[in-house]
């Protein structure tokens, strides 16, 4: 009967069984709320605009969406250039400052 046994200790399979029983109890309790909440989250999506195209068909079907990818890419790498140097910057000032 080992296989019932979770972690090498009987407590915690107990542990484990009584958060999943726990987490059915409340799925059945808020199952109305749940259902209304995915209902809007799909009615909300409808409303979106995808980045691309669906007419086009390629690579240029995905332009939009792989302009906006380079420039949050570009952006990311200039700011960690920035950041990184600020603190290079600061930590060789700061250094220079205690050494006196």
């Amino acid at each position: 009967m080992e296989v019932e046994n979770i972690g090498g200790s009987w407590i915690w399979t107990a542990v484990v069984g009584g958060l999943a029983l726990a987490a059915v109890f409340l799925l059945f309790r808020y199952r109305a709320a749940i259902a209304k909440f995915v209902g809007e989250v799909r009615a909300e999506l409808v409303k979106c605009a995808w980045p691309w195209d669906p007419t086009e068909t390629g690579v240029k079907r995905y332009r939009e969406l792989i302009d906006s990818t380079a420039v949050v890419a570009m952006t990311t790498l200039v700011l960690a250039a920035y950041t990184s140097g600020f603190d290079f910057l600061i930590t060789r000032v700061v250094g220079w400052l205690v050494k006196f």
